[in-house]
């Protein structure tokens, strides 16, 4: 895998979409804070998991240069909106699960479902959980290519971590010393260190999630016709089959 390619055809393909990609990733911030905040769980499933999958949609779009609008965002409530709120909620919850677990099998399964919602565009047949399953599949011995393709994109917050940490050290020496020229320059070093993390994620957030599309469609995409090698349960199956898929999702 190249990873300089991914993030480089990533900006390629964000050219003349910047702008609109911005304000995607503002819109969806923004929703999914006010739905949080009263009522967390019905709203997650019912405002903020649709809204994910067309975010995730919107970026994929503009990886294959269909001329995504802001309605594009919003095409997770439009498409098969039970079926999209119910697949973000079972990630987050599987994810949530292993997590409790431990740190780092939380992050292997979050890695894992990571090309789900790219799956429910491509694939309206199937369900929340095949799709999770077909995501884990197509993942195998993927997992850690994307883990350093993210990695790769730390280097961006060093400098203004390293501002935030020489603020906090200088506020607390001016502090302790009744040194106002320290702390003012501690609250400066401080202030523009979060500007400058602010910056860099609404710049970064498109380009992320952009370069994860190209992972997608370049790296991991099977083939036309492969998906779901072994068809699973459909939704008419009964309860001990449900379990069993889930058990096998998990």
């Amino acid at each position: 895998m190249n990873i300089k390619l991914i993030k480089n055809t990533a900006k390629q393909k964000l050219t003349g979409y910047w702008g609109i990609a911005i304000g995607v990733f503002f819109i969806t911030l923004l929703v999914s804070r006010v739905a949080e905040s009263f009522l967390f769980i019905l709203a997650f499933f019912f405002i903020s998991s649709p809204l994910a999958v067309g975010y995730q949609w919107f970026h994929l779009a503009i990886k294959r240069q269909q001329n995504p609008s802001i309605e594009t965002l919003f095409d997770g409530f439009k498409l098969n909106y039970f079926r999209n709120a119910l697949t973000n909620f079972l990630i987050f919850l599987f994810t949530l699960l292993w997590s409790v677990l431990l740190i780092i099998p939380g992050i292997i399964k979050a890695l894992a479902y990571s090309m789900t919602l790219f799956i429910l565009r491509d694939r309206s047949d199937l369900t929340a959980l095949q799709a999770i399953t077909e995501s884990r599949r197509i993942m195998n011995g993927k997992k850690k290519d994307l883990f350093v393709l993210y990695l790769s994109f730390l280097p961006w917050f060093i400098i203004p971590i390293v501002l935030i940490f020489i603020g906090i050290v200088s506020i607390a020496i001016g502090a302790d010393t009744v040194n106002d020229g320290v702390y003012l320059s501690g609250m400066a070093s401080l202030i523009i260190g979060y500007i400058t993390i602010l910056g860099i994620a609404i710049y970064l957030a498109p380009y992320i999630t952009t370069s994860l599309a190209v992972f997608y469609d370049d790296y991991v995409k099977p083939s036309e016709g492969s998906l779901i090698q072994n068809p699973l349960p459909s939704t008419h199956n009964s309860a001990a089959d449900h379990i069993d898929l889930a058990k096998r999702v998990e």
